[in-house]
């Protein structure tokens, strides 16, 4: 999608009003062209009173005046018209594009927002955006202004004098040249600025997001100078940008006054010859005086301009970017999906590096399933890969018998259940948080979520109970109430699949074997798969399956698997001494000294 393409697309959505709103621009253009007219003959009136004639009486001076007003009350209403339309216009191309930006973004996969930087996107869709707009309205209304002005205002300036007309406007190659050159300067400028103000964006989130582990560092002065870098070279782009723009101007100035003068100098030789009247010498520079405007405003307009292609591209590059996982052209029709999971030669992973390589699984409808594995072993991919944050490279994954790349993306997310590592819980009440995959959820389905996962105790201790407000990220949380939610939350959904991926790792262990003591009748219900690491959750599985090098090294019950002395036994060992050890210097640390 190009800059051009998108500015052509709208335009030609709002033709009517944007025609509308020209057409009074045109008439604004032409009536203010009228004014001089009726000076002209004020002044030849008053000239000839002067040299003997008949001058204008009080009246006659009245009605100039009275049609010079009834003109510029024409004008400005036509003026105010045509800017209502077009940037009123703007305002709902604004709001369009606002929303198709959401929408789009809505859509990416998970790999768009690991590559992309938080900060910049916020300045794509605020700055660049009011920079568009403004593109569609005041920019695009004084540049059609300026091009009516200078061509009415040259037909008006043929009807006094020729010669005249011809020396007014003998700067205009000038005027080309600079457009020309300082144009893709404005913008290459103006593009390095808003990059950099999508760094220094990025860097204020990061810091705001990440301010109780700066200060738990002590990494306020690191963080702070880090800023300080970021800003400078934002200083030092926008002077660069600055510059341009800021030189541009009075360059049109000297351009527009070194034509008044060759115009005093001609015209005031016409006058004195009697070529010309006095009232057209006035007429003619009242014309330049009306032109002048425009011509000064051509600057702003063509930097503006500019700046506007350089946000839209900026846009475009968002909306341009294909959406990797969609539904199918044709969906496949499925009245209920029931929780068969099946892999078939599937390989995936991130960015050129292979996590999974030509794994073949099968998980069984009702079963549940832990999966162990070194860090790297591919266990969240697996899992990611059922609810399609991402599609795998080779192969296929089945839900149902059905390639989940066939089923609605709705159907297939809507039927699973998923509790990510990293919790995510929104500045809203605590109850809009647990409720977010069923906002129809009754009080007797959020009683059984929060007793479920154990938050039923904790809520006493918030100031509103579950209308308390949680703060950003949950912020007010521990880190265990925090999974907590999410689990309670994947639980008032009630999936035919649960996937726990690490989601009781923040969570003490007597609250943990609750917790997996009061899911086994809601899990018994549906597939579950669970990565974890403590013994308790993995011993409590149907199935353990062992990851290494992107393939299932050795699957069976916790017993089996035990009895085989291989890569789960050693890896349970390890875990079980860990456990102790953590529960030997808890002791100790209850004990009294």
């Amino acid at each position: 999608m190009s800059p051009f393409r998108v500015f052509v697309h709208y335009l030609a959505r709002y033709r009517k009003r944007y025609f509308v709103g020209f057409i009074c621009l045109l008439g604004a253009s032409v009536i203010v062209m009228l004014p001089p007219v009726v000076l002209r003959n004020a002044i030849d009136a008053i000239d000839a009173g002067l040299n003997g004639g008949d001058g204008p009486s009080r009246w006659d001076l009245a009605a100039y005046g009275g049609i010079i007003l009834a003109f510029a009350v024409v004008e400005g209403f036509l003026r105010f018209a045509s800017r209502l339309l077009v940037s009123g216009t703007s305002r709902t191309v604004e709001y369009e594009i606002r929303n198709e930006l959401a929408a789009h973004q809505m859509r990416m996969d998970q790999a768009f927002y690991t590559r992309s930087q938080t900060g910049d996107l916020m300045a794509r869709a605020t700055n660049d955006l009011q920079m568009v707009r403004d593109l569609l309205g005041p920019t695009l209304i004084d540049l059609v202004r300026v091009f009516v002005m200078l061509i009415v205002g040259f037909c008006f300036l043929l009807t006094v004098n020729v010669r005249l007309a011809l020396i007014a406007y003998a700067y205009f190659p000038i005027v080309a040249i600079l457009i020309g050159a300082f144009g893709h300067i404005v913008e290459m400028k103006y593009r390095a600025v808003q990059d950099q103000f999508g760094v220094l964006s990025t860097r204020v989130q990061e810091n705001i997001s990440g301010m109780r582990t700066i200060k738990a560092y002590a990494q306020e002065d690191v963080e702070t100078a880090g800023f300080a870098k970021a800003n400078r070279e934002m200083m030092r782009r926008s002077m660069s940008w600055a510059f341009y723009t800021g030189a541009f101007f009075p360059l049109m100035m000297v351009a527009t006054g070194a034509s008044t003068i060759l115009v005093l100098w001609f015209g005031g030789r016409e006058v004195v010859n009697g070529t010309i009247t006095l009232g057209q010498f006035v007429q003619f520079n009242t014309y330049l005086v009306i032109l002048a405007n425009p011509l000064m405003s051509l600057g702003w307009s063509a930097t503006a301009l500019q700046q506007g292609m350089a946000s839209t591209r900026r846009i475009t590059e968002i909306l341009g970017t294909p959406v990797v996982i969609a539904d199918a052209p044709k969906p496949a029709q499925v009245e209920r999906l029931l929780g068969d999971i099946e892999f078939r030669n599937v390989t995936a992973g991130y960015l050129d590096k292979p996590v999974l390589e030509g794994l073949n699984l099968h998980i069984s409808q009702g079963s549940t399933v832990a999966l162990v594995g070194g860090t790297g072993a591919g266990k969240t991919t697996l899992v990611n890969l059922i609810v399609r944050l991402a599609d795998p490279w080779e192969g296929e994954v089945l839900l149902d018998g059905h390639n989940v790349k066939d089923l609605p993306l709705e159907q297939v997310r809507g039927s699973v259940g998923f509790v990510p590592q990293e919790t995510f819980l929104f500045s809203d009440p605590l109850k809009d948080n647990i409720s977010y995959g069923r906002r129809d959820a009754s009080e007797s389905q959020i009683q059984y979520a929060l007793v479920t996962s154990q938050l039923a105790n904790d809520i006493p201790q918030l100031t509103h109970g579950l209308e308390t407000v949680i703060g950003e990220r949950g912020v007010t949380l521990s880190g265990g109430q925090k999974q907590r939610a999410a689990l309670a939350r994947a639980i008032i959904k009630d999936p035919p699949i649960l996937i726990l991926d690490d989601a009781l790792s923040h969570v003490d262990t007597h609250t943990e074997e609750e917790i997996l003591r009061r899911l086994h009748n809601f899990m018994a219900e549906r597939t579950t798969i669970i990565i974890a690491h403590r013994t308790s959750t993995l011993a409590s599985a149907d199935i353990i399956l062992v990851l290494d090098d992107g393939k299932v090294a050795e699957s069976g019950s916790h017993a089996e698997l035990l009895v085989q002395n291989g890569l789960y036994s050693r890896f349970y060992r390890r875990q079980l001494l860990a456990e102790q050890l953590e529960d030997d210097d808890a002791a100790v640390a209850e004990s009294p000294a």
